[in-house]
């Protein structure tokens, strides 16, 4: 099985640089530098089989739910590429595309 090319678009950098900061903050402790850590790897494990998450209620994405952190990713299997639009963190508003 071939990898995918993973891409992110420019909400989604955003999106986890505020999950960065607010998880890595000065006195955050060891929790959440392993809750950044396993969302970095589930980002990761995008590579290597995408389909094995559930579409999501918006269409035509997919959604990867981790430490309560939904990521939403684009699959296209004919050109193996996995693009995520949004890492949405727990109790944000997800009416934005």
């Amino acid at each position: 099985m071939t990898d995918y090319a993973v891409y992110f678009t420019a909400q989604s950098r955003r999106d986890l640089n505020a999950i960065r900061r607010w998880l890595l903050q000065p006195g955050s402790g060891l929790k959440a530098r392993l809750k950044m850590t396993r969302i970095s790897r589930a980002l990761i494990e995008l590579q290597f089989r995408p389909d094995r998450w559930p579409q999501s209620s918006t269409l035509g994405l997919r959604q990867h739910v981790i430490e309560g952190h939904t990521i939403l990713y684009k699959l296209d299997e004919q050109a193996q590429e996995v693009t995520v639009m949004r890492v949405f963190s727990p109790y944000q508003n997800r009416t934005e595309p």
